[in-house]
């Protein structure tokens, strides 16, 4: 996967987060937990993905 498109995904799930966050209920908070562990998952991949591209270049 591209360093973009896991930077898409990494947006799209912030914005799960926030609104899981200012959400008032039991189960915002779930979302919000959820995309939080997505961001997570996403971060070293992202990590290499810029890595190899400094690289390329």
């Amino acid at each position: 996967m591209s360093k973009q498109e896991l930077y898409e995904q990494m947006v799209a799930l912030f914005a799960q987060f926030q609104e899981g966050h200012n959400a008032t209920t039991k189960k915002g908070a779930a979302q919000a937990r959820k995309a939080a562990s997505g961001i997570k998952k996403l971060i070293t991949p992202y990590n290499q993905a810029s890595v190899a591209a400094d690289k390329e270049k």
